[in-house]
């Protein structure tokens, strides 16, 4: 790596002011950064975790520029999982969430993570054992309120790799596979569980759909929730904030939106921006 690399890199690492990601963005990495780094390994600034990282897509550039990612999202994780405790991570992806969650469960809890794409749950696999999160168990399932399978194309080299969802529709790509779909509500993993404290959802505006699947864990339950809202997306698949927050409503939640600096109250459906919605069992 150039030492101009290192100078820019050790920048944004240690930027404290807000706007660290979008500074991050601002660095694109050059073909020469991403092959000097191609399957290395770099470790989170304020967490002890390790992430293989190409720098090829945006979720390790980010990781590998900043030295975090979704930090709200993980202080929300350490608030609401304790140890012994059991979550579900709804879009694992390069399985980031998990690990978090898995060092907030410890030995006794349990942690089922959902990633339905093959290259992604090869990366997932080697992030989990780099870190010895013996308690994730990986499902390779799409979860939606229907069970079923589909054949989708896959962009491996996408930059965004966190984009893919069942409304596959003008994704392109050069690579096929079959998805498997699936009910949380009938899973065995699921029902097993004699408890249940949190569930992560991100999946690329089927959210909705996947908590409807999750309507008798829900009640018996009412773990803590945190799901992303993006308007686009959720409009591509016919879901509607509306119709959700009167859903979650049925089940006693009251809903937060997340900032960089803590949650916001959000007393309406329509008062939901996009981003990532947190939600509590009253």
């Amino acid at each position: 790596m150039k030492r101009i690399d290192r100078i820019k890199l050790d920048f944004t690492r240690n930027w404290k002011l807000p706007g660290k990601e979008r500074l991050s963005n601002l660095l694109t990495p050059s073909d020469k950064l991403k092959a000097s780094i191609k399957e290395g390994i770099v470790w989170l600034s304020d967490e002890d975790i390790a992430i293989y990282t190409s720098a090829d897509n945006y979720i390790e550039w980010t990781i590998f520029s900043t030295g975090t990612y979704e930090a709200e999202i993980n202080k929300l994780i350490r608030i609401s999982l304790k140890s012994g405790g059991n979550a579900l991570d709804i879009g694992g992806n390069i399985g980031l969430q998990s690990i978090r969650m898995s060092q907030c469960a410890g030995a006794a809890g349990k942690v089922y993570a959902f990633e339905p794409l093959n290259y992604l749950q090869e990366k997932f696999r080697r992030n989990v054992l780099l870190n010895k999160a013996a308690n994730v168990t990986l499902l390779p399932y799409a979860l939606s309120n229907k069970e079923g399978e589909a054949d989708f194309t896959i962009n491996k080299t996408s930059w965004n790799q966190g984009t893919f969802s069942l409304n596959n529709a003008g994704y392109t790509g050069t690579d096929q596979q079959r998805v498997l779909i699936k009910v949380a509500d009938d899973l065995p993993e699921i029902q097993l569980l004699n408890s249940l404290d949190l569930v992560k959802i991100d999946v690329e505006g089927y959210e909705y759909q996947v908590l409807l699947g999750l309507a008798k864990t829900l009640q018996k339950h009412k773990p803590r929730i945190i799901f992303e809202y993006d308007d686009n997306y959720w409009l591509k698949s016919g879901q509607k904030m509306a119709d959700c927050w009167l859903y979650l409503q049925s089940f006693g939640y009251i809903m937060y939106q997340i900032t960089p600096v803590g949650c916001e109250l959000l007393k309406t459906a329509e008062a939901v921006e996009g981003g990532n919605v947190f939600c509590i069992p009253a």
